[in-house]
């Protein structure tokens, strides 16, 4: 009994739940109905008021009469105006965007090159990967490197020596290059691997050529190196790349100081000339260049220098021994050293042609000078913007600005400072070696993987003419 009316329990409420089931399931498709009811009605009336007002706006004498209500007001003809103007501007940038977003990311062609990876770390100058250059012109050439010089101004340039300037001209070039690492080298000798497509220069693949390149530029101790046409030109013909890459830079340098002074083969005639340090690179084209044009030439040097700097034509050579060398002609004291006695014993010059950098104020050596006698200075000098503080270098920077405006405003080349370097220079370094009124000195030659020892040694006062780093 219990269980009959446990189940009639059960029965009854199953019955009284399907009954409140499908009550509320009638009347949520009775208000369902009735929401889609009023929504198409409401779709309906939308569409018709579109239409409506299609009508109306595609009626060209009310579309007409509401652009020229709308462009009455000049405020609006300024607004529409801008947003067309940017809209414009937006869709070429963004089209630009992406075409450069989508352009293939071709691997950067690397090269070996000796170059200066900090400016305080004294072993600074290591050989490293850099980019190979590219074309910044068409009239530039693509020059093989097999040989390069590194010269005492490219250890100044490793400790920071232009870097103010350098970084300025750097900043406002056509293409941005790092600062670092900044490759070495000021002249070299090699093959012309690829001429621009506008060059005049006559060049072609295959020449053998050779070229030199300013402090304030990057280096060419490279395998590779881009420089303009006016750059470069054939090297001569009796010498190979390792005596070729001595002479462009300190041949450009001597040249252009015997040419300031009017120095030839007719004025040096008879001329009583001294160099100091005559067994540096500039010496010894200075020392060569005045004996073959007459002049009586006395030289300083080492001992060990001694047979090379007579052989240039230097019949009188005031010597020091190589370990009292530094602390007779170069350290400060000079004035208590026998080089006094030296130049007091011989009668007086007419030229005094200082190759070195000096510890000491020289102006002491005009007393050993001719009435009209002149000291020439051969040393790249210090520069003082390497010393701007913030306003300084904010000055440096419009100035830069304005000589590069003016350079491109009238097509010419900007010099900062330097020796006078172009192709005419190297034509007549070459004519001179040719017809072997100029001979080459070097002293070493180091492969890439030697800069360390071969940058000891041209800062080394035993050091003879140039030292050489071979890319062969």
């Amino acid at each position: 009994m219990a269980t009959e009316s446990g189940l009639r329990v059960v029965r009854q409420y199953s019955d009284e739940g399907r009954t409140l089931a499908l009550r509320t399931f009638n009347e949520a498709n009775s208000e369902a109905g009735t929401v889609l009811r009023n929504a198409w009605t409401s779709f309906i009336e939308l569409v018709q008021r579109l239409k409506t007002s299609a009508r109306e706006v595609l009626d060209p004498s009310v579309l007409y009469e509401e652009l020229r209500i709308f462009f009455r007001d000049e405020i609006a003809r300024n607004n529409a105006f801008a947003i067309l103007i940017g809209l414009g501007f937006g869709t070429t940038g963004g089209f630009m965007l992406g075409m450069w977003l989508a352009r293939p990311h071709l691997p950067t062609p690397i090269m070996k090159s000796i170059a200066s990876t900090s400016f305080r770390d004294p072993d600074n100058v290591v050989v490293c990967q850099t980019a190979v250059p590219q074309f910044q012109s068409s009239s530039d050439i693509l020059v093989r490197v097999r040989a390069a010089s590194l010269n005492r101004i490219d250890r100044r340039i490793a400790f920071g020596y232009g870097r103010t300037l350098r970084r300025m001209i750097r900043t406002y070039n056509s293409t941005y290059d790092p600062e670092l690492p900044l490759v070495l080298g000021r002249s070299c000798a090699g093959i012309v691997e690829a001429v621009g497509t506008g060059s005049k220069s006559g060049l072609e693949i295959g020449d053998e050529v050779w070229l030199a390149t300013h402090w304030y530029e990057p280096g060419v101790a490279s395998e590779f190196v881009v420089v303009p046409e006016t750059r470069v030109s054939r090297k001569p013909f009796l010498i190979g790349f390792e005596g070729a890459a001595s002479l462009p830079y300190s041949g450009s340098i001597a040249l252009n100081l015997l040419d300031s002074h009017h120095l030839n083969e007719h004025s040096c005639k008879g001329r009583r000339i001294l160099v100091q340090d005559a067994c540096s690179p500039v010496g010894c084209v200075i020392t060569q260049l005045v004996h073959k044009w007459g002049a009586n030439v006395a030289a300083t040097c080492h001992t060990r220098s001694v047979p090379v700097i007579n052989n240039l034509g230097a019949a009188d050579i005031i010597t020091f021994a190589n370990e009292h060398f530094r602390s007779n002609f170069i350290d400060v004291n000079v004035d208590k050293s026998n080089f006094i006695n030296e130049l007091a014993s011989r009668e007086k010059f007419h030229f005094i042609f200082l190759t070195t950098r000096l510890g000491y104020d020289y102006k002491f050596l005009e007393k050993f000078l001719t009435k009209d006698g002149v000291i020439v200075d051969a040393v790249e000098p210090e520069l003082s913007t390497d010393d701007y503080g913030v306003i300084g270098r904010f000055f440096l920077g419009t100035y830069v600005r304005w000589r590069k405006a003016f350079a491109v405003l009238f097509r010419t080349s900007v010099d900062w400072g330097g020796p006078h370097l172009c192709h005419l220079v190297l034509e007549r370094l070459a004519g001179f070696v040719n017809d072997e009124t100029l001979k080459t000195v070097v002293d070493r030659v180091y492969t890439p993987n030697e800069v360390e020892r071969a940058m000891e040694h041209i800062c080394s006062e035993k050091s003879i003419g140039s030292t050489i780093v071979t890319f062969r």
